[in-house]
């Protein structure tokens, strides 16, 4: 085989930094194209080439060394000589290429074949499985979002816990996999969106940088396969104008409703197109930590599971990473939450030493609900002793045997409301047993409409409780209408019942609430039933402003059945305190 030579002297000083330059690279790029073509040698037809590809960099890497030295520099002059195939660097450069994109560019077919792309492509150390019981893994939600048919998805997860980067390594799958697809990023405000966009522009530039349409600035990015990406500003404006296939919703609990609301309507699936014959179902994720009771992500999560919504949930112990045998248990302020579990089944990347300073910086309330995802906080909570588990019943619970009945407590079905017209009226059914038990078994909430309307549907709900021994109603109902000239609590007094407007204080009704949910001797008088979802929201999310104050906000949605508990408890009459009980 004939060979030219060339002393590296004979070059132009420019010529000779720009050979070494060349020479330098070259060897960069094809050690990591060796690198990548060994990692393929279960693919038969590729070995061979592999193996060529070793010798042929042997041989330029002593050139390149020899070149350092001012030495001669062999080229060869024959690149499609039969005898050495290997050494023919533009067709093998070619061939490894091919190798590589194809797997770049290739849909993963199912949780094996895609756990092994984010491993390779982009390096992640993800756990395949939750560690406690009910949660799932970070991969879990990948999956999830990427394999098809798509369909909405509710993710709670910690700070830190991962959620960011694989909304971002969605994204990154979805450009790459499937064309004529739109995704957009919104974030609770745009600096979140950003995050996830920080993750996202490193990986196309390192990976398919040759493949996007313009420059990779800004936030907006179209792959020319015709799939775009792009971050949306946190506006009603912004939102009502897109139509895409994926909206990934990052921090929800910091959106507002309203944008949140106009956010439903905006994705479109694609069907089958030339190239791709899958249909690229149109979902809306919800991504975010729970932060407070009553607060929007809980609302997500609890419409979610009424609707059969995947909801994913993992905390700070699915992501720790493996506990090593020599740190003591014992002694460990993550203890009491681990258990042990983080020795036996973690297998993260969240160091434990970074778990143990963040627990050593907040309370524990923000703890529970931020890094466990056990419950939202109750700071500023009106009423943080209630507990769904523990006030919400199918049934009354049977009288303590300490409790002696009291022939003076007016037991039987009362009645609580609260007088509203473009504001809704509210009426609680409330059973109330001779021990002092209340037991709030329906609610009708209604706007709109008149008192001769919400007299007839009282009088039709309450046949299935009973008669009505009592009402308890807001004392501004005793005010006459200006074009009836009746006034609200004459409407039902003109239906039979016995009706009690007593004025009084705000504070004071609450705080017969917050006894009947727990007392100082921690006994419970007050439940309510499953189907009163609205006084349960209500319940966990009254709340006082963040600026302090002793008046809770009225915020419309949950003061008006708040309203309505305050005047059943006001106007009920003498209590049994007996035993503890009330």
């Amino acid at each position: 085989m004939e060979k030219t030579q060339t002393k590296v002297a004979d070059l132009d000083p420019a010529d000779r930094d720009a050979r070494r330059t060349y020479d330098r690279e070259r060897k960069r790029r094809w050690r990591a194209a060796v690198k990548q073509a060994k990692t393929e040698a279960a693919m038969d037809t590729k070995a061979g080439a592999a193996d060529a590809v070793i010798d042929a960099n042997v041989k330029n890497e002593a050139n390149t060394a020899n070149a350092m030295k001012g030495e001669e520099i062999t080229e060869l002059a024959d690149p499609e000589a039969p005898e050495t195939p290997a050494v023919a660097e533009p067709e093998v450069a070619t061939r490894i290429s091919r190798v590589i994109d194809t797997d770049l560019f290739t849909p993963c077919v199912d949780a094996n074949s895609l756990y092994a792309w984010i491993t390779r492509h982009l390096g992640l150390k993800m756990p395949r499985t939750g560690v406690c019981p009910g949660h799932c893994s970070p991969f879990d939600y990948l999956a999830k979002a990427y394999l098809e048919p798509g369909a909405d998805l509710v993710v709670v997860a910690p700070r830190g816990g991962g959620k960011t980067r694989m909304a971002a390594a969605a994204t990154l799958l979805d450009l790459l996999h499937k064309p004529q697809t739109a995704v957009r990023i919104l974030g609770g405000s745009l600096e979140q969106s950003l995050r996830v966009w920080e993750h996202l522009l490193p990986d196309l530039e390192r990976l398919a940088k040759d493949h996007v349409k313009g420059k990779l600035t800004g936030t907006r990015v179209t792959m020319d396969t015709g799939a775009s990406a792009g971050v949306v500003t946190q506006s009603q404006r912004a939102v009502r104008g897109l139509r895409v296939q994926k909206l990934r919703c990052d921090e929800v609990e910091l959106f507002d409703p309203r944008v949140w609301e106009a956010a439903q309507l905006v994705t479109r699936s694609r069907g089958p197109i030339d190239g791709d014959a899958r249909t690229v179902r149109g979902a809306v994720e919800a991504i975010s930590t729970c932060h407070n009771v009553g607060g929007l992500m809980e609302r997500v999560i609890d419409r979610a599971h009424s609707e059969g919504t995947a909801v994913l949930r993992w905390c700070i112990l699915d992501v720790l990473e493996k506990c090593p045998e020599e740190r003591v248990c014992a002694t460990c302020p993550l203890h009491p939450e681990c258990q042990g579990i983080a020795k036996i089944k973690s297998d993260g990347f969240l160091r434990i030493d970074d778990a143990i300073r963040m627990k050593s910086r907040v309370s524990a309330d923000t703890w529970d609900a931020e890094m466990l995802c056990r419950r939202p906080k109750t700071k500023g909570c009106v009423f943080p002793t209630f507990d769904p588990l523990i006030h919400v019943r199918e049934a009354m619970p049977a009288d303590p045997q300490s409790a002696i009945p009291n022939p003076r407590s007016p037991a039987g079905l009362h009645l609580g409301v609260d007088f509203g017209f473009n504001a809704p009226f509210v009426c609680l059914f409330v059973l109330r047993d001779r021990a002092g038990h209340s037991f709030v078994v329906d609610e009708y909430v209604q706007p709109m409409q008149t008192m001769e309307h919400h007299v007839e549907a009282i009088r039709h709900r309450a046949r299935a409780y009973g008669l009505i021994k009592r009402v308890g109603c807001d004392p501004a109902g005793n005010a006459r209408n200006t074009q009836t000239a009746a006034s609200d609590v004459s409407w039902l007094r003109q239906a039979g019942w016995r009706v009690l407007s007593r004025s009084s204080r705000i504070t004071e009704g609450l705080e017969l609430i917050r006894l009947g949910l727990r007392s100082g001797t921690h006994a419970v008088t007050l439940h309510v039933h499953p189907r009163c979802a609205r006084l349960i929201a209500a319940l966990k999310g009254y709340r006082y402003p963040d600026g302090g104050g002793e008046l809770p906000i009225k915020d419309g949605v949950h003061d008006h059945l708040i309203d309505a508990l305050r005047y059943y408890y006001v106007n009920r009459g003498e209590g049994a305190e007996t035993g503890g009980w009330y």
